[in-house]
């Protein structure tokens, strides 16, 4: 398991994201979201589950809204270092399972949230995925995680829970990335530095 490269200066916190991908634990890797992943991109998101959990800040995904965001917002994001939207992909194939991001970085903290397509699901790759990001926002410099779910989405929960995030709030309402207010469980997970 493991992200290239060496812990970043706090002064450049956030900023390295991109210099430490990809990412590998067990049989994932997280890396950087291709113009190649727009399709199984846009497809995943019509899913029922990401749709119910996933809280998404568009309504509607096309594979061209994909692909301009990997060029807009999401490579602006890793450059500025505020956003980091990232493939969860096959470590063999590097075929796209899902996606894992880190948004609303600042003072050390990033909020991460996660989901998978179906065909992805329970082979431990969303476990894997967070294990890799662990990794990676502690070797940028970020010093603790937080996460919320939905308080039926177990499934999330349980791997929060097997990544060392301990539930802190909620259920209460908060505004989710879509903009809706939806109940949640927080969750947090402090970092040491690699």
């Amino acid at each position: 398991m493991g992200c290239p490269g060496r812990t970043a200066s706090t002064g450049r916190l956030g900023r390295v994201i991109a210099e430490h991908l990809p990412c590998r634990a067990g049989d994932v890797v997280v890396r950087r979201l291709a113009h190649a992943d727009a399709e199984a991109f846009a497809a995943g998101t019509t899913d029922t589950a990401v749709r119910q959990y996933g809280h998404l800040p568009l309504r509607e995904y096309t594979p061209q809204t994909v692909r301009d965001q990997i060029d807009g917002v999401i490579a602006d994001g890793l450059a500025d270092g505020s956003l980091a939207v990232l493939a969860i992909a096959d470590a063999s194939s590097n075929q796209f399972l899902g996606s894992i991001v880190l948004f609303d970085i600042h003072d050390g903290r990033a909020e991460v949230g996660f989901w998978l397509t179906p065909q992805a699901r329970g082979r431990g790759a969303a476990r894997n995925a967070l294990r890799a990001v662990v990794d990676l926002a502690a070797r940028s410099g970020l010093t603790r995680l937080d996460a919320r779910t939905h308080p039926a989405n177990e499934g999330s929960q349980g791997v929060l829970h097997g990544a060392g995030f301990v539930h802190t709030r909620g259920p209460e309402e908060q505004v989710a990335p879509s903009g809706e207010l939806v109940p949640v469980l927080t969750f947090e997970r402090a970092l040491t530095a690699r």
